[in-house]
């Protein structure tokens, strides 16, 4: 499993690999077939589910407000880290 935190709010930032934003609205625009609204994009960030067990991509679920804020900035950087080093860190 991957988290997505938004990269100026990790304290170390080297410890994951950093995507744009819009690479992720992409992915999600080609699995459900068009581009997003906010309201779909944060069901599907929120939904996403490997091997039986459902998670977050970005580590937390998302509102539609904070959807919104993702598409308009689709350039922005989020940093990805494993789940097994997302529990250490806690």
């Amino acid at each position: 499993m991957v988290y997505l935190r938004m990269a100026d709010d990790m304290t170390h930032e080297n410890n994951g690999t950093k995507f744009m934003l819009g690479f992720i609205v992409r992915r999600c625009a080609r699995e459900i077939g068009h581009p997003p609204t906010a309201e779909e994009f944060a069901a599907w960030a929120n939904g996403r589910e490997e091997n039986g067990q459902r998670y977050s991509l970005f580590g937390r679920p998302i509102s539609p407000s904070a959807a919104r804020i993702i598409l308009r900035h689709p350039g922005r950087l989020v940093t990805a880290r494993l789940e097994s080093i997302m529990k250490r860190a806690r």
